[in-house]
Formats: C-alpha cells, sequence, structure tokens
C-alpha cells in the first residue's frame, strides 16, 4: 500500500511540476533579417504577441504591452510582435501607435506551433523558456497587463494610465490560420 501512494504522490508531483517548454522559431523583420527565437538560450523574458493591423482588441492592448516593456526596460524582456492573419500595413501600424516592439512578419506558422488561434495572443515565456502565461481567450486588457507586470515583478500601471477603447466590429474575429 506504501508503495501505490509513493507511486501516486511521485506522479502527481511530476505532472505539477511539469511546464510546457516554448518552441523554437524564426521569423521576417520587414528590413529582410531573420529573427531566431531560442527558448533554450534566452537572455531574458519574452512576450510573443501574436496581432493584426486590423483587430480593435490588438491596439487596446498594444499601449499596455508598450508601458510594460517601457516600464521593464529593453534589458529586462523582449517583445516581439508578430504579425498574423492580416493584410494591412504592419510597419506603419506600429509607428502610428508609437510601439517600439520586434516586429516579426507573416507570423501564421508560428502562431500555428503555440496554437494560437485569433487575435490577440498573448505567450510570455520564462527566462528558462517555459511558458509561464498565455492570454485566455476573452481576457480583459487589464487582466493581461496585471498578470504580465507580475510576471516582471513591476508595480500595477499607474491608475491615470490610458485605457483605449476598441473600435471596430464587435466580437473579436476568430480566423483559422491557412494550413500550407
Amino acid at each position: 500500500m506504501r508503495t501505490v501512494l509513493f507511486a501516486i504522490l511521485v506522479s502527481f508531483s511530476l505532472v505539477a511540476t511539469a511546464q510546457e517548454r516554448a518552441t523554437a522559431w524564426q521569423g521576417s523583420t520587414p528590413a529582410g533579417t531573420t529573427v531566431q527565437f531560442d527558448p533554450q538560450h534566452l537572455q531574458r523574458p519574452a512576450i510573443l504577441f501574436f496581432w493584426a493591423t486590423w483587430c480593435p482588441y490588438c491596439k487596446a492592448l498594444m499601449p499596455r504591452i508598450q508601458s510594460i516593456h517601457a516600464d521593464a526596460g529593453q534589458a529586462s524582456v523582449d517583445v516581439y510582435a508578430i504579425d498574423i492573419q492580416d493584410d494591412g500595413d504592419p510597419v506603419a501600424t506600429l509607428k502610428e501607435r508609437g510601439a517600439t516592439f520586434t516586429l516579426v512578419l507573416d507570423g501564421d506558422a508560428i502562431a500555428r506551433q503555440y496554437g494560437i488561434q485569433g487575435t490577440p495572443g498573448i505567450v510570455f515565456v520564462a527566462k528558462d523558456g517555459t511558458v509561464a502565461y498565455r492570454r485566455v481567450s476573452g481576457s480583459e486588457p487589464d487582466v493581461v497587463e496585471a498578470r504580465l507586470r507580475a510576471l516582471l515583478g513591476l508595480d500595477a500601471a499607474p491608475a491615470n494610465a490610458p485605457r483605449p477603447v476598441p473600435s471596430g466590429p464587435g466580437p473579436m474575429r476568430r480566423a483559422s490560420l491557412p494550413t500550407r
């Protein structure tokens, strides 16, 4: 009986401590430079922000992620704006919105690797290469921002921080990513 109980406890502890590992990927910047993301050799945590120019919820979330990036500092977190499901101009959109993220174009294949099916998608990868947070569909910007700030050890956002309201069509667009 003791052996069975011990085996159950060991199995439970392995399941409870097992964490999802981030997967490696590569993409291209607008300048044609290759971005290689290797979670085995991260220098700092990373936020993978899957977004599209047409997405009103991405627009609402983007200034919050920019604020986190500014508060943490570029030496403390990498932010990758991975453009998916898009036929707009992501370069102009990021510039217009004042975002300083690393832009990765045509990221549909990367989104599939991470199981992202709609926008905005957020994956926080800890420095050890584990996925420490995923935005759950429908999570409000306040919830996402608070969780990312907590993971980075940052103070909560100031109460007077801008709170953009998404404009555009009602519910979040859920387009399937094409298979290639």
